[in-house]
């Protein structure tokens, strides 16, 4: 039994232990990168959307904006100043501004300078914080400012300009972001979004080990400073105010106006309409062709990254030991299960776990912003399920079959059963066992068998054994074989079981019951008569034979006392007799009577028997 049990354990380990090993390696290998990426954006999908932080505020340049200012878009640096006064007027923490000029006009319009005007309401606010973008110089193989800047830049503490370059993804979508990045000359830059937050909150940006810090704000980052942006919803979840109402509202110097909608808050300045070509598609973003979800614009991104800091809602992935240890969990539970059960029930059990993981990936990212990797955890599911199942039928299931062809004929489905089940109890090769033996003879068959004919004959011994082997193999004993009109059967082997003497007794007893059942249905005259002889005792069982012919069969002196016993039945004139350690075994009650003792052949102290009507 420790045998077979050390046998099941390891091949369940080593079968799982290898194909999470194949999964974790494939998850290094980043071959189902995009299956991933599609997962986590399912992820979003399925929880919904979230609240937004009140501070944030977007001013957007809608349709309503283009189609009302007649100026074109690079005459617009007024319209914006006036906004900027009028919002930093009413007590906004910060403003962030995501355009960028890169062409200044004093040279193109005479006697307007749209800069100075811009410039001067930077200085005025003090609080703005305008945006630059970054590049790689392919010269200097490193990071850039993108030069020319527009003139109102210079106009604005260093400290207020961050880049606004998007972190995107190899499929052109965005699901973090950069919050840091130093060029070739070690200059520190910093993302607008997280530059923002530092203003609004008066505070400097630090780097500590895996963490950026603002204010009271621990912000986890990977090794490249990138946080995964905990996106509220798809486009239009922030809530966005139009330019032109707010550039109407600062014509008018409504400054109660601008105290309630913008005291304390947030404000971002940005692209509001798909004309301006500022939006990239998001996780909530599933394709070009489904309408109902547009891409996300570039100061929406900005206030998702914004609010994810805010709200402290930080997307946690997994350590990688802690995914690859998912992995070779899932792989070795599924090689247990499928192991237990049958082939249909274990993979209905496996892809039932294999749902439980994804509910379990699903919940905990909506509810505890924790992203487990799905791809590689859940292929361990199937490709352990795969593994036992081909292992089962190429070797376990070979012995399975090999040791029912031998069986099958001996004892019953349900023992056959039992003997799979506990394969250690089984040794073809000779085991010695504690076994109750029962031997059955036919009285006066031979000077019958003269007499009829031999088609009668056959058919009338084939009905007798047909009985006599149910009821053997009903109450779990082992038909050893057929002995001319004689039956060899025993009790307690293969599988070792206490009650072997009980069996053995109560299958004799259905015997003759049997036997008169069929003497009547048959009419059969003279009435066909048994002799049972049942002793209890020590035996070998084993695989018996030659290369040519191999028997499971038991020998031994308790096979032949046995049989002697069997034909004393007949000088005693008794249907069933037991001996002494039959006698002893038996815990029911039975109609038993004490009979002589009797010195069998070759032994030295005389057997006591029992007879049971």
């Amino acid at each position: 039994m420790l045998k077979h049990t050390f046998k099941y354990y390891t091949c369940i380990i080593v079968i799982g232990l290898l194909c999470g090993i194949i999964m974790a390696a494939v998850q290094y290998s980043n071959f189902f990168e995009s299956i991933e990426r599609r997962s986590y954006d399912f992820r979003f999908l399925a929880r919904g959307s979230i609240p937004v932080s009140d501070r944030i505020v977007i001013i957007g340049t809608d349709e309503k904006a283009l189609n009302e200012i007649k100026d074109p878009f690079v005459f617009w640096n007024p319209y914006f100043a006036k906004i900027i006064k009028a919002v930093a007027g009413g007590g906004a923490k910060a403003i962030g501004i995501d355009f960028l000029q890169t062409i200044s006009l004093k040279d193109k319009i005479a006697g307007t300078d749209h800069d100075a005007i811009m410039a001067d309401a930077l200085m005025e606010a003090e609080n703005v914080i305008m945006i630059n973008l970054l590049r790689w110089d392919t010269t200097i193989n490193g990071l850039r400012a993108l030069n020319p800047l527009p003139r109102y830049l210079y106009a604005a503490d260093p400290d207020n300009v961050g880049f606004s370059n998007l972190t995107i993804d190899r499929d052109g979508c965005v699901r973090r972001q950069i919050l840091l990045m130093s060029d070739v000359e070690n200059n520190l830059y910093a993302y607008i979004g997280l530059k923002v937050i530092a203003k609004a909150l008066n505070s400097h940006i630090e780097k500590k080990g895996n963490h950026i810090i603002v204010g009271d704000y621990a912000i986890p980052v990977n090794e490249f400073n990138e946080m995964s942006i905990n996106f509220a919803g798809p486009s239009g979840t922030v809530p966005m105010l139009s330019f032109y109402e707010i550039w109407e509202m600062a014509s008018l110097e409504r400054e109660d106006y601008f105290r309630e909608h913008f005291h304390d808050k947030i404000v971002l300045i940005g692209p509001g309409n798909i004309y301006s070509q500022d939006f990239k598609p998001t996780p909530y973003y599933r394709s070009k062709y489904y309408s109902g979800t547009p891409q996300t614009l570039g100061v929406e991104i900005i206030a998702n990254t914004i609010n994810t800091i805010l709200r402290q809602n930080f997307i946690m992935p997994p350590e990688e030991w802690q995914t690859v240890a998912i992995i070779l969990f899932l792989g070795i539970l599924t090689s247990f299960i499928s192991f237990r059960l049958s082939p249909v029930t274990g993979c209905i059990a496996s892809f039932s776990l294999l749902g439980i993981y994804v509910f379990v990936c699903i919940a905990l990212f909506a509810y505890y912003n924790i992203f487990l990797q799905l791809v590689c955890p859940i292929g361990s599911i199937p490709l352990a399920y795969t593994a036992v199942f081909a292992y089962r039928y190429t070797i376990e299931d070979k012995e399975k079959r090999m040791v029912k062809k031998i069986f099958k004929r001996y004892v019953s489905r349900e023992v056959v059963d039992e003997i799979l089940k506990f394969p250690d109890s089984l040794h073809l090769g000779g085991n010695r066992v504690h076994a109750t033996i029962l031997f059955a003879d036919i009285r006066g068959f031979t000077p019958l068998s003269e007499n009829k004919d031999p088609q009668y004959i056959v058919s009338l011994l084939n009905s007798y054994f047909s009985i006599m082997a149910d009821i053997i193999l009903k109450n779990k004993g082992t038909l050893d074989k057929y002995l001319g009109d004689g039956i060899l059967a025993f009790f307690g082997a293969p599988v070792i079981r206490e009650d072997h003497a009980e069996s053995a007794v109560r299958s004799a007893l259905e015997m003759i019951a049997g036997l008169d059942k069929l003497n009547k249905d048959q009419n059969i005259l003279p009435p066909l008569k048994i002799g049972i002889g049942i002793h209890t005792g020590y035996a070998i069982v084993g695989n018996i034979g030659s290369e040519l012919k191999m028997e499971y069969t038991i020998i031994g002196d308790t096979v032949n006392t046995a049989s002697r016993i069997e034909g004393i039945t007949k000088e005693l004139n008794a249907n069933i007799l037991i001996t002494e350690s039959t006698f002893s075994q038996l815990k029911n009650n039975y109609n038993i009577i004490p009979e002589k003792e009797v010195l069998l052949r070759g032994k030295k102290n005389p057997i006591k028997l029992y007879r049971i009507e």
